[in-house]
Parts: C-alpha cells; structure tokens; sequence
C-alpha cells in the first residue's frame, strides 16, 4: 500500500501544465488575438458606417415631414468639410436644429467611389447629387442638395424665383477608412419620395 509521501508525490506531478505547454497556449492565444482584432474593428467600422448612413436617412425623413407640415419647400444642405448635414430651415444655408454629425473619421464624400449606384440599380434613372444638383435657396443663391417639397417629394429650384420642381431623385455616399481601404455606404431618395440606405460589400451595393 503506497505511503501518503507517494501518494503526494504521484497526484502532484499530474496536476497543472509544463511551461511548454503554457508557452505554447500563449502563443496560440495572440496568433488569434492578432486575427480577430482586425476583424472586429473592421466590422465595428462598418457597423459605424451603417448606422451613419440609417442616420442620415432618417434626417432626410425628418427634412420631408417638416416641409408638408410648414406648407413650404426644405433642403438638407452637406457641409463643407463634409461632416454634418443639416436641414436648411431659414433657406439662407445655415444650420438649424436638425442636423446629422458624423461619426469620426467618416464623410460624407461623392469622391473617389468606387463603383456608383446606376440606375439599374436604383430603379430610377433621374437622379442628382450634390456635383450636379442645382438648388436656389430663397436668397438667390444656389446651394447644391436635396430639397423637399410641400407635397413630400424631392425637388429642384432652377432659378431664384423658380418653384421647387419634383420628379428628380437623389444619391448621396458616406466613406469610412477601413485598414488601407475605405469602406461606402449610400442613401437614395427615388423621385416618388422612398428613402433607402445601401451597404456596399463584395464589389456590389445591396
């Protein structure tokens, strides 16, 4: 019968793990740490980017209720460090209290996409954005953007003394640094007033 003394001696040296074995679970451990970080914060961005882009939507919704409640024609104005938008209440270009801050990092940018949204794609083909948008506030002055109607739907001013015409849809991109790369997002507005966010992923927009 084995003394207390082998007792010992035998279940002590089956307990716990060898230093190789601890070196080699460690550096498996930061073999996937190193995987998984840039994963996540890829996805994190895009997360980010999404929800930007939900933003903006609602902003523009926001812009279309308040011009059919006022009786009167609003427009949803980029700034020009491309990091807000706002709802131009005064019709002068300035900021009101509806406005959209983006989230570091993020612009609200038509430059440089990689692959913009068609008509095939967005089942319209009269489309504007903010390159070939002309919009006359009610000061005479042309600041490009989409602009809502009284009745709820997008328009267009040609002239300082022009009404807002509808009929006209509208595409705005959001862009998020992404590792070495940048990550899109879009919001459309169709003609007849539908709202919708894109995500652009595997080379096409969904």
């Amino acid at each position: 019968m084995p003394t207390n003394r082998q007792q010992f001696c035998c279940s002590s040296s089956k307990a716990g793990f060898s230093l190789v074995e601890l070196i080699i679970v460690v550096a498996i451990f930061i073999i996937v740490a190193a995987i998984a970080v840039p994963s996540a914060s890829a996805l994190l961005n895009r997360v980010k980017l999404r929800g930007a882009a939900q933003q903006l939507a609602d902003l523009y919704q926001e812009a279309r209720m308040k011009a059919v409640q006022d009786d009167t024609y609003y427009e949803v104005l980029v700034s020009a460090d491309s990091t807000r938008a706002y709802v131009d209440v005064n019709g002068d270009g300035t900021e009101g209290d509806l406005t959209f801050a983006a989230p570091s990092s993020l612009t609200l940018s038509n430059a440089g996409v990689p692959a913009e949204l068609d008509a095939k794609a967005l089942g319209f083909s009269n489309f504007v954005t903010v390159e070939s948008s002309t919009m006359y506030d009610s000061d005479g002055i042309n600041r490009p953007g989409i602009a809502w109607s009284s009745r709820g739907f997008p328009c267009q001013r040609s002239s300082a003394t022009s009404p807002c015409q509808p009929g006209t849809g509208w595409v705005q991109y959001l862009q998020h640094p992404e590792g070495g790369g940048i990550a899109y997002a879009a919001v459309s507005v169709s003609p007849s007033g539908r709202v919708r966010v894109w995500n652009y992923e595997g080379g096409a927009w969904r």
